[in-house]
């Protein structure tokens, strides 16, 4: 599978794709992203299949303008409003109750009777969405469960002899900026619920609306949105979080000041300096680097559980599950 550099004549082709049922990864401001047309069952049902994810877990809807969620959601509520006009295009995902006249496939909601979207911020993404003129499904351009990918390398190591060669094509738009996926809210009921942590912080969200999150929400049976999983988010490697110190035959994922006399252990850091930024940026990428070491235990450094730290420790719980 080659990687097209994502200029204008191939953005251009890679629309021309997904009108034709073809299936494009492409980059947003969080990961990469395995886009198709939301109303077309057959390319939505493929994106399934090539991720081998169930199809009980129901995909977001990305568009590129507000005027498409108006016509997609049966109604938008008003706490919702405030964060589209605050934070869209960015990494928030609203869900909200579906509008049963728009063509949305019934395949990507899972059957459910709500819907998930948001606008992307990144400019070949939003390119690619106008060209495209329609809603796009876009889970992340990986194997399900697995890390998701920041570049267009992640994509093709993890899905090259998945996707066919004629009618799909990876678009490389450079490292993903966040890192980490977006941040999705249930607008569904009456007080808003926050159901996964992602690139938006809880405190952002907090300062327009009030919104709950339940740390020990899993839902492995009848998930409402992505990222609901026990186990997801997960390298090949055993994870032990929270560590101080590696042991013998741990490499170390560090964040901050590493400990003395590490040298002697495989070891990386998300962010010397303690940016959880940065952290986010690097958590997937260095957790493949680490796999593709072929190391069996890796011991994580302690994550502060704050802003976008939240989300790092959401993903490195989930990816720890079923861990001895």
């Amino acid at each position: 599978m080659k990687i097209f550099r994502a200029n204008k004549d191939n953005i251009k082709l890679a629309a021309n794709l997904i009108n034709n049922g073809g299936i494009v990864a492409f980059p947003t401001e969080t990961v990469y992203g395995l886009g198709a047309l939301a109303s077309n069952k057959n390319a939505v049902k493929r994106i399934y299949r090539v991720k081998g994810r169930p199809e009980n877990n129901p995909l977001i809807v990305h568009i590129y303008k507000i005027e498409q969620a108006l016509s997609i959601a049966k109604i938008i509520p008003s706490d919702a409003i405030k964060l589209i006009k605050k934070y869209w295009p960015g990494p928030l995902t609203i869900i909200t109750a579906y509008n049963s006249s728009s063509n949305i496939s019934s395949v990507a909601r899972a059957n459910l009777n709500t819907v998930a979207i948001r606008i992307p911020n990144n400019p070949i993404a939003l390119k690619l969405l106008r060209l495209v003129d329609a809603p796009i499904i876009a889970p992340s351009a990986n194997i399900s469960q697995h890390l998701s990918p920041t570049s267009a390398d992640h994509v093709k190591n993890d899905l090259f002899n998945k996707l066919d060669h004629k009618k799909d094509m990876i678009l490389d738009g450079g490292t993903t900026k966040i890192g980490l996926e977006s941040t999705v809210i249930d607008f569904t009921k009456k007080n808003p619920t926050i159901l996964r942590p992602g690139g938006l912080s809880i405190k952002l969200i907090n300062e327009f609306v009030k919104a709950s999150f339940d740390t020990t929400k899993i839902n492995n049976h009848n998930p409402l949105s992505p990222g609901l999983f026990k186990k997801h988010y997960s390298p090949k490697a055993i994870l032990r979080l929270d560590a101080d110190y590696p042991i013998e035959g741990e490499a170390w994922l560090g964040f901050g000041k590493n400990p003395r006399s590490i040298n002697n252990f495989i070891n990386i850091n998300l962010s010397k300096e303690g940016n959880l930024e940065e952290a986010a940026k690097n958590l997937f990428s260095m957790l493949r680097y680490l796999d593709k070491l072929q190391v069996r235990k890796i011991a994580v450094k302690k994550i502060p559980n704050k802003d976008i730290g939240i989300a790092i420790n959401d993903r490195l719980y989930r990816g720890a599950a079923n861990s001895s």
